[in-house]
């Protein structure tokens, strides 16, 4: 499947997914300066570009104005969607600020109840949303894992190989019971049957 990789204005230390042919790269304000730094040509840059100071001299350049309805990030997806992908990862957009952190959460929930998916990669830490659905993470991943209910009701919420597992839990929205859970060196899985789940793990190496 082609993806669409979206680069915000924070540093990025860690990249588990990297572009190929066919994948569309899509720059946020100042994650142009970021995308550039390592190596990479955006096939779009967008933004109002209050962070990084100044436009950029270059092509394929949709300038937005300060005084918008929705973030560059949240714009650079709606671009992707509208270009016919739905397969996102964000790098750059997780941290910094904490209300744009948040609108990122709501934005990757925007994305998988339209259908796609959603991974937004930080230098601490990371995140997906699944409805539905399954995540799966590798033995070498190590460090800290939460799981919050988006949906009224997460149902069916299975938890294998961590530190604290579940088995058909029904996870209100409500509940924070999910929180800091650990990795324990094998391959762990996240589920739910019914509903949408938000996964944060610290950004492993």
């Amino acid at each position: 499947m082609k993806r669409c990789f979206i680069f915000g204005a924070l540093p990025v230390g860690f990249m588990p997914e990297i572009p190929s042919t066919g994948d569309l790269v899509i720059a946020a304000d100042k994650g142009y300066d970021t995308a550039v730094s390592l190596g990479m040509t955006p096939d779009i840059t967008v933004g109002d570009f209050d962070s990084r100071g100044s436009v950029p001299d270059i092509e394929n350049l949709i300038k937005l104005n300060v005084r918008k309805d929705d973030t560059d990030v949240g714009h650079a997806v709606q671009l992707g969607f509208e270009r016919g992908y739905t397969d996102f990862v964000v790098y750059g957009a997780v941290g910094g600020l904490l209300d744009h952190t948040l609108a990122n959460i709501v934005i990757a929930h925007d994305i998988v109840i339209r259908g796609g998916r959603a991974l937004f990669v930080g230098e601490e830490y990371s995140f997906t949303v699944i409805s539905g659905g399954s995540y799966i993470f590798e033995p070498r991943q190590s460090g800290r894992i939460s799981v919050f209910a988006l949906s009224d009701i997460a149902r069916g919420v299975t938890i294998r190989g961590l530190d604290y597992e579940a088995e058909a839990l029904d996870l209100p929205r409500t509940s924070h019971m999910g929180v800091s859970n650990e990795f324990i060196g094998c391959e762990a899985v996240i589920s739910v049957i019914e509903g949408d789940l938000l996964i944060v793990w610290q950004t492993g190496q």
